[in-house]
């Protein structure tokens, strides 16, 4: 009955306000215009607060639209149809448009019949982005798409910090349409996604406090709630009583939450909602709004005495706009083709929509709303590609029964404190909120994630390997298909990380291995489990060599610094290889330890597959080597530092280590990407590395291991001494003993002559010494003393020499004053003496007598002696 009364009543309420407004105006006419009634259709469910305020708002629109344009010759004629009883009911005459429906669900129903009969729709409350489509040319959305505000909610997450974060959504169209916009906001900030939580429609109080349990058990604080508001009440009512409103907890609401929250009338809801944010559109004020809320507000109550809490939200206003935007498009678009073509369709299985056929007015309709542009209530209201665009939203904190704005959301500029902010100079700062009160009535920012003590324990994933036990053992214990115990270096380290956590961290390890305790796969599989959600973490001797599916908390110490190498065998003290290129001209074999990330690092370097070698311990190692790559074992192997210095000290003197080497991040533990554990576990390993525990633990392990007496396989092979130069020496020695050799035979046979002169009493030591000043005189016709001259003449002329005298050409100088010179033409022999005084006789003593040492030569009359 009420269908029948409300279009009614409505239309005499406007004549009403149509002829009041005239006679305000002072017109006065007998003449009423002829106008034209083109029918819409309303669909709205009649029970709901968004289908009342929407309703009331749309009659208040065309009242006014119609008041300010008297002339127009178009009248809209409202067929107001309930959306519980049928989306589109009969119709009493041939539609133009639909204003509604009301829910995501309903319009994508009538959003079909609309295209076929080219009827377009307009719905101010059906928010799913995914109702916009070219598919849909028919429907326009009179409101912003609920993907608009997953930006402004990411924005929250990112400022405060939070790494994770859960979605708590409704299982129909309207809540999974906003998951894959809201996850992808969520991961562009790096910002986790660990679990999707859905709720059913008909949910029951059960149903839910076993879900809230399940999220209560994870790591996870933060949840974002998007559904409707009567079940989203229900839900928060339920966690605030099994204790998820408490300190440390995050819940944020979607828009529609938002708007709706303070009109629910459900017991306690309002205390469960303290310290909760939301965010939802921001409309600015104006006077025209504010005149117009206190207008509605007393009419609503008038047309509906038992609703309270009712408050003018954005749907009303949306609502509103929209009514006048389809006015004026109704009034450009004119009365010429307000008819359908009939269509050929069976009355059965079909809609009254379908039945009236194919509008011929609604092809132009749609291109004038398309070009409507006008200032609404909302702001300015145009729409683009169908859609009202993003504007600015704004961020509330839930206190109680009432709310606080803490800040704005701008497209351009994100979060700012508030929108007086000059946004050219505040874009750059780091954007700010206002003071929030979080639940458990606190204002400490909550962490975001916390270690349930009634949760699971976190599983630490660690390999299963033969050798280098130092490391990391699992011995397995084949009855239980267990490990009886893992320890090392590997697991010490890890444990005394997690003793330095700033809270407790129950935590399990989980040997990555078969049922027969072998190894499950390689080091990077092993991390992949992280990635996959099957690990919380990986412990081992694991390289910071890993994709980017996880991050790994660096060992950054002395003898876990990864750096690769080759080690070559010694004989001799000389390595058989001394790089691998060599290696690579040579095709020979290259070992590497069994499931670690070296053998890409040897494919990468072009190895072939036949030529890599895989060892599980040192023993393998050593018989590879012993073998040889001619006979099935290796040349050089590549393997990580820590792994060679215990090699090396078992086999000590039998194998060096050689260039090239390849840095690598280090060993590490290994989290998910942007896990909420791994800033405090970084700060955990800065305190271990950093103080006596880390000392401690190494020495523990490997102490006895590293030390190489008498060894040092760097200096062995890459240092040189005395004994590697003895053929270099053998040879040198050899060609100068024969130069010698053959010079001094040539120099005494040059002097035979004055070795024949000796007198017979001139003792061996004299003789050599007479000789030995022969030998050192200088030979000035070298090419040596030829350069010299040509200097420096007065340096030359200085020199005191024994030598030939005569028209000598290395000598241009005149006879030293102490010099005494008788020229002949022979010059074959130069006698040298001790240096003295020469009398006129020619003596060669100091007393004037003749040398008791050489015999003069009668065939020689020609001597000079210099000083």
């Amino acid at each position: 009955m009420r269908s029948l009364t409300k279009p009614i009543s409505f239309h005499l309420l406007s004549i009403y306000l149509f002829i009041n407004t005239l006679l305000l105006d002072g017109v006065v006419t007998h003449n009423i215009p002829t106008t034209t009634p083109v029918n819409v259709c309303v669909v709205l469910d009649l029970d709901s607060l968004v289908g009342k305020i929407g309703l009331s708002c749309i009659n208040m629109a065309l009242s006014d639209f119609y008041a300010i344009h008297p002339h127009y010759k178009t009248r809209l004629v409202f067929n107001i149809r309930d959306s519980k009883q049928d989306v589109v009911t009969a119709a009493a005459a041939e539609l133009q448009a639909i204003i509604g429906p009301e829910t995501s669900m309903e319009a994508n129903f009538v959003i079909n019949l609309g295209n076929k009969s080219q009827v377009p729709i307009i719905s101010f409350s059906a928010t799913s982005p995914s109702l916009i489509s070219p598919q849909s040319s028919y429907f326009f959305l009179a409101a912003q798409s609920g993907s608009f505000q997953v930006k402004a909610i990411s924005a929250i997450v990112q400022y405060f910090g939070w790494r994770e974060a859960v979605p708590i959504y409704i299982d129909n169209r309207f809540g999974e349409s906003l998951i894959p916009y809201l996850t992808d906001a969520l991961q562009e900030i790096n910002t986790r996604v660990p679990y999707l939580s859905v709720i059913p429609v008909s949910a029951t109080d059960d149903q839910i406090a076993k879900e809230l349990y399940k999220l209560m058990s994870m790591q996870t604080r933060v949840f974002i709630v998007h559904m409707t508001m009567r079940l989203g009440s229900r839900i928060l009512t339920k966690a605030k009583e099994i204790g998820m409103m408490n300190e440390g907890y995050v819940w944020i609401m979607t828009d529609s939450m938002t708007t709706l929250w303070r009109s629910i009338d459900v017991s306690g809801t309002n205390d469960s909602l303290l310290g909760i944010l939301g965010v939802r559109s921001y409309v600015p004020k104006s006077k025209k709004r504010e005149k117009f809320q206190i207008l509605w507000k007393r009419k609503f109550l008038q047309d509906n005495p038992d609703t309270i809490n009712a408050e003018l939200n954005i749907f009303g206003l949306w609502a509103y706009d929209a009514t006048f935007a389809l006015a004026m498009a109704i009034e450009k678009t004119g009365t010429a083709n307000l008819h359908f073509n009939k269509t050929n369709i069976s009355s059965s299985g079909t809609t009254d929509l379908e039945m009236l056929g194919v509008s011929q007015n609604g092809p132009q309709l749609i291109q004038e709303l398309s070009s409507i542009k006008f200032r609404g209530l909302t702001g300015d209201f145009h729409f683009v590609n169908g859609q009202l665009q993003s504007s600015v939203f704004q961020i509330v904190n839930v206190i109680g029964s009432g709310e606080k704005r803490v800040g704005f959301w701008i497209p351009k500029n994100g979060l700012v404190r508030n929108l007086l902010t000059n946004t050219s100079t505040n874009c750059t700062s780091k954007p700010k909120l206002g003071p929030i009160i979080w639940p458990g009535d606190t204002n400490l920012v909550p962490r975001g994630w916390e270690i349930p003590t009634n949760g699971k324990k976190l599983r630490i994933g660690v390999p299963v390997k033969d050798g280098f036990t130092e490391f990391l053992e699992v011995v397995w214990d084949p009855i239980s298909h267990k490990a009886k115990s893992i320890q090392g270096y590997c697991i010490n380290v890890f444990d005394a990380v997690m003793a330095k956590m700033p809270y407790a961290v129950p935590y399990e390890y989980v040997q990555f291995a078969t049922p027969d305790g072998k190894a499950t796969g390689t080091y990077i599989e092993l991390t992949d489990q992280v990635f996959y959600g099957n690990y919380d973490a990986v412990v081992g001797d694991t390289n910071n060599y890993c994709g980017k599916q996880v991050i790994v908390c660096g060992l950054h110490i002395a003898i876990h610094r990864i750096c690769l190498t080759s080690l070559l065998t010694v004989e001799q003290l000389q390595p058989t290889v001394t790089d691998i290129n060599e290696l690579l001209k040579r095709r020979e074999s290259v070992g590497f330890l069994n499931g670690s990330f070296v053998e890409d690092i040897l494919l990468g370097l072009k190895f072939d597959k036949f030529q890599l070698k895989k060892y599980k311990s040192p023993e393998e190692l050593h018989e590879l080597f012993a073998k040889g790559s001619a006979h099935g074992g290796i040349s050089a192997a590549l393997d990580e530092i820590p792994y060679i210095k215990l090699f090396l000290a078992k086999y000590c003197g039998e194998y060096t280590t050689v260039e090239p080497t390849f840095k690598t991040g280090g060993f590490g533990f290994v989290f998910p990407k942007d896990s909420p554990l791994v800033a405090d576990v970084s700060r955990a390993i800065l305190n271990v590395t950093q103080g006596d525990k880390m000392e401690q633990i190494q020495n523990a392990w490997f102490k006895n291991e590293i030390v190489c007496p008498d060894f040092d396989p760097s200096v062995s092979s890459n240092s040189l001494g005395l004994e590697s130069f003895w053929g270099l020496f053998l040879i040198a020695g050899v060609a100068s003993i024969s130069a010698l050799i053959v010079f001094a035979a040539k120099f005494l046979y040059e002097q035979r002559l004055v070795m024949f002169q000796f007198h017979s009493e001139t003792s061996m030591w004299r003789r050599i010494r007479i000789m030995s000043r022969i030998f050192d005189q200088k030979d000035l016709s070298s090419h040596t003393f030829k350069k010299s001259e040509l200097r420096d003449a007065s340096s030359t002329c200085s020199v005191r020499s024994v030598g030939v005298v005569g028209s000598s050409p290395n000598t241009n100088c005149p006879p030293s004053p102490s010099s005494l010179s008788n020229q002949t033409d022979s010059s074959d022999f130069v006698f040298f003496v001790e240096q003295g005084r020469l009398p006129g006789n020619g003596d060669l003593t100091p007393k004037g007598s003749a040398s008791p040492d050489i015999s003069p030569s009668p065939a020689r009359s020609s001597i000079e002696l210099a000083n």
